[in-house]
């Protein structure tokens, strides 16, 4: 049941962050996290063993890119309640809102230390033309993400 729930989750808090984007998108004009440069990044790290892609956005689209782009964000936020779950049963974290913000919060190292500079947009996106938009982004996106999972478990009795 614990693998079930974790997985429900996981789907659930990135359904959040997703409707999330969309709504800052209606709101402020900011776009969504493109998941299809997330999915050309996959295929390529599993056919060719390519992790460091800095010119992502020069490569050939491939076919059903978006797709699996999808599939792997989904993918990860089912991780990220993995982990969540894991730092409940070692008692570091409670299923609770202000615990949802500090896991949302660490996790953000993800995409500012790793995502975004393998995919050539350097550390804290500072090759992006507005490198303190990317960043708040993910801040704000991580966030929700945490809180989602935190109060997810605690719904499930967690």
């Amino acid at each position: 049941m614990e693998l079930f729930h974790i997985i429900i989750i996981g789907i659930l808090s990135c359904f959040a962050m997703d409707l999330w984007q969309r709504i800052l998108k209606l709101l402020f004009g900011i776009n969504p996290s493109d998941w299809s440069v997330v999915g050309r990044w996959f295929v390529l790290l599993i056919s060719k063993g390519k992790i460091y892609s800095p010119n992502i956005d020069n490569e050939a689209v491939i076919k059903n890119e978006l797709s699996i782009g999808w599939l792997v964000h989904y993918g990860v936020a089912i991780m990220y309640s993995g982990a969540f779950f894991m730092l409940i049963k070692q008692q570091i974290f409670i299923a609770s809102f202000f615990d949802g913000i500090k896991f949302g919060l660490a996790s953000v190292v993800v995409p500012w230390f790793f995502f975004m500079p393998i995919l050539g947009k350097g550390f804290l996106a500072i090759k992006t033309p507005s490198p303190l938009l990317a960043c708040s982004s993910a801040i704000w996106s991580h966030t929700v993400i945490g809180i989602s999972i935190a109060l997810l478990f605690q719904f499930f009795g967690y």
